[in-house]
């Protein structure tokens, strides 16, 4: 019996729940169907107004001096005084005192150089009073006949004169070789290397010491060869002002801007410095001077040279100085572009086309025109109305005119 039981239970239980389980889904209601449309794939975009942008020529350079010399003395002799400050990393002013060699030697000529004046000067007066006596005697026994130069003296006179004019000149030189004793400053600088010291003999035509001139410094800015028809060049050569076969390219501008392809002007475009001083970031201001003589015929590269004043001259106000080998960032303003739009890189497309949304949720593909690329962005005209945007985001099988979604959750007509 208790055999039975044991099997008999465990098949009603089972029984009892296959009942109750018909007796609830009997009583389920059947779900309802809700039927939802497809918006498309959802997609970033971003405003692209017209604008009116400047171009910005960028490049990069190192700092050197517009002037750099050895200096050489043009006298021989020991060296009896130097500036304190004539040694490497010294500075200096135009026209200043650099040092001084012996100049006694040199004194001693200039005396001797006089005296040999003094002499030259009592012989043609000695000539001059001899002729006029050899004149005086012929006019008194020969009134009636013309004299000869060389009765009247005329050869020895002119010997006086060239005598005292080469001693004259021996003077002069004595005197120049004298100043020429104390070296002078030629321009305001820096002393890069120097060699001398008091004491030390040093000979004509030695070169002695490195200075360069902290007046102007310059950058040279590589560029590429289409970069130049963004920006103002200097003129490379004097233009008549009413110059006929080249009107239309080469003309005197004299203010940057333009919409020309390119523009030459007396002055060239104004560029920005950035460089890193004593740990921060300081700029100063420039210009573009010339191009240095030729293309790189395998790069395509035009060396521009950008000039920039005084780049000591700002210490006084907090502005650090523009050294000679800093390594710095050149931004060359260029001319204004009208009616363009700014898009990211990511935003254009192969063919040169881009993807745009309008309030309606549709993708349209459109041409562009590119008129520069730069690192991160692209200057283009599109033809597009005010209300649509850039889709930035990729996609693969775009067709114009399918629907999308926006990712900042403004679908369809919401923009």
């Amino acid at each position: 019996m208790i055999r039975v039981f044991k099997i008999v239970l465990p098949i009603l239980i089972l029984a009892l729940g296959f009942g109750a389980y018909q007796l609830l889904a009997s009583m389920r209601e059947p779900p309802q169907r809700v039927s939802r449309s497809y918006d498309g794939p959802l997609v970033e975009a971003v405003a692209a107004p017209l604008q009116q942008v400047q171009v910005v020529v960028e490049g990069q350079g190192t700092v050197r001096p517009d002037a750099q010399i050895d200096l050489v003395p043009q006298v021989s002799g020991i060296v009896v005084w130097k500036d304190a400050d004539f040694k490497p990393g010294g500075t200096f002013t135009k026209g200043g005192l650099l040092f001084r060699i012996d100049p006694r030697d040199y004194e001693l000529v200039v005396q001797q150089a006089e005296v040999q004046v003094a002499q030259a000067r009592y012989q043609l007066d000695l000539a001059r009073e001899e002729a006029a006596i050899a004149e005086e005697e012929w006019q008194r026994l020969h009134a009636e006949e013309a004299p000869t130069d060389l009765v009247l003296r005329k050869p020895q006179l002119r010997a006086a004169e060239a005598s005292l004019q080469g001693a004259e000149a021996r003077l002069a030189e004595a005197r120049l070789r004298l100043d020429r004793t104390k070296v002078h400053a030629p321009f305001a600088g820096r002393v890069r290397t120097a060699r001398v010291d008091v004491g030390q003999h040093l000979n004509a035509g030695q070169s002695i010491a490195q200075l360069y001139s902290i007046e102007k410094a310059e950058i040279v800015v590589p560029v590429p060869d289409e970069d130049l028809g963004w920006f103002t060049l200097p003129l490379p050569i004097d233009v008549a002002e009413a110059s006929t076969a080249n009107a239309g390219t080469i003309y005197d501008l004299n203010a940057e801007g333009g919409s020309r392809a390119f523009a030459f002007s007396r002055e060239g475009a104004s560029a920005e410095i950035s460089g890193a001083f004593a740990g921060r970031r300081h700029q100063w201001n420039g210009r573009v001077v010339r191009t240095e003589g030729e293309l790189d015929p395998q790069s395509r590269m035009v060396r521009l040279v950008v000039e920039v004043e005084a780049p000591y001259g700002g210490i006084a106000d907090g502005i650090p100085p523009l050294t000679v080998g800093m390594f710095v960032e050149v931004a060359i303003a260029g001319r204004m572009v009208d009616g363009v739009r700014v898009l990211p890189r990511v935003a254009l497309r192969q063919g040169d086309r881009v993807w745009t949304v309008g309030r309606d949720g549709v993708l349209s593909i459109r041409p562009v025109q590119v008129v520069r690329s730069l690192e991160d962005e692209v200057l283009a005209y599109i033809d597009m109305p005010p209300e649509e945007r850039i889709i930035v985001s990729q996609l693969s099988g775009v067709t114009d005119g399918m629907q999308v979604r926006l990712a900042d959750g403004n679908a369809g007509g919401q923009l």
